[in-house]
């Protein structure tokens, strides 16, 4: 495996896999990959995308693995890490903005999220506005009210992708459920597997629209039922193509285009 070009400090970075960079960078490459093709692209070249609560593992495996792509604009509630990116990637197809809207999770201080919200980027110009571990973070009314927030940022034939956390176990068993049930069924009573036995006790008395799945650490996992997570992208402006299964290196995850 090359070695990294960028490396970013430890103390910056976040997701599942902060603590293996190289294997952070793996995950990015299949993920962009994924991207590209379920959206009808052989790579990204020629191709402007937003990518929000960017993280810095997609501009690492761009620019790490040489991949192809017209232009990257990374937004993120986290200041720093933002700054790190500005002071540290020179290369003109890129650029970075901070965002400072209120998360329970990540940026809790920040200001309300809502269908009013504009970004520093020009409307109506980005072929593909990608959001990993974004939705999957966010309580019912911020999804809706983001969604309508980046409808105005895309390109009459572009698409939308994103993630989210879909109250169903799957086939593969790479859902997020499912890996809830693996570990009750491990038996393993760490402080986040306390509340596993309450999540599957609200599922008896059938799946409810939205579950914050646990509560001493808000929105770290915003489950939603199939049918709310559809029925939420009612005039939103946005289509849905398709609400995809779990893979190995992602959650469910949704396909829209402008309606």
């Amino acid at each position: 495996m090359p070695d990294l070009t960028l490396e970013v400090p430890q103390k910056i970075r976040r997701g599942r896999l902060r603590w293996d960079e190289q294997r952070s960078v793996a995950s990015g490459v299949e993920l962009l990959k994924l991207l590209a093709s379920s959206l009808g692209h052989a790579d990204l070249a020629n191709l402007r995308v937003l990518d929000i609560g960017c993280g810095c593992k997609f501009t690492q495996a761009i620019l790490d693995r040489g991949l192809p792509v017209g232009q990257y604009v990374g937004v993120d509630v986290y200041g720093e890490m933002i700054e790190f990116l500005r002071s540290s990637v020179s290369d003109e197809r890129f650029e970075f903005h901070h965002i400072n809207t209120h998360n329970e999770m990540y940026n809790p201080d920040g200001e309300e999220l809502s269908d009013a919200t504009r970004l520093p980027i020009a409307e109506n110009s980005f072929d593909i506005i990608c959001a990993f571990s974004v939705f999957t973070h966010l309580a019912p009314a911020d999804y809706v009210a983001m969604l309508k927030m980046l409808r105005r940022y895309i390109k009459p034939d572009g698409h939308l992708f994103f993630t989210v956390f879909i109250n169903e176990e799957t086939a593969g068993g790479f859902g997020r459920v499912d890996l809830f049930k693996k570990a009750m069924q491990k038996a393993e009573r760490s402080q986040l597997e306390k509340h596993k036995d309450e999540f599957v006790k609200s599922q008896r008395e059938g799946i409810p629209d939205f579950v914050d799945a646990i509560p001493e650490q808000p929105l770290r996992a915003a489950i939603y039922s199939r049918k709310h997570a559809l029925e939420l992208m009612e005039d939103t402006g946005w289509h849905i193509d398709s609400l995809n299964d779990p893979l190995m290196h992602i959650q469910h995850y949704m396909i829209c285009s402008p309606a």
